[in-house]
């Protein structure tokens, strides 16, 4: 029997922070181990007149910004964690900020989905730390 590996991940961090219209509420990931990645993030207005006093100027509701690492970068991210092993915090409760996330692992045969509030066990934090090193966003993701 062969070892079940993911070949890539998504995570939809959903903010909870009060903010104002124009801030984006809502930031997804993806990335494969073959080096395609993309971030979208949106807001939570369906659109914005007069924004910033530019008469007709409307925000975008989301915007998308694509990406393509050499496959050897992106997997290394894959290599480095097993991402099967990831769950929920053992104390996963809403945050003061209430945001959350919902993540999709991806293998050859199954999709993982998962959702929570804190980082996820065992390895969250570190795995957000090394998507942002290895990834240089235009702008940075919310990850977890």
């Amino acid at each position: 029997m062969s070892q079940v590996t993911a070949t890539a991940l998504k995570i939809k961090y959903y903010s909870g922070a009060f903010g104002i219209a124009t801030d984006f509420g809502v930031c997804e990931i993806y990335i494969s181990a073959k080096g395609d990645i993309y971030t979208k993030f949106e807001r939570d207005i369906k659109y914005s007149d007069d924004f910033g006093g530019d008469r007709g100027k409307a925000l975008p509701i989301s915007i998308t910004y694509k990406y393509r690492l050499e496959e050897n970068r992106a997997s290394k991210i894959f290599e480095d964690f097993d991402l099967l092993l990831l769950k929920p915090a053992e104390n996963d409760m809403p945050a003061c900020d209430g945001g959350n996330w919902e993540m999709t692992i991806y293998t050859e045969d199954l999709n993982i989905k998962t959702k929570g509030y804190m980082p996820p066990e065992p390895f969250g934090e570190k795995l957000s730390k090394k998507i942002k090193k290895h990834i240089k966003y235009e702008m940075e993701p919310m990850i977890f």
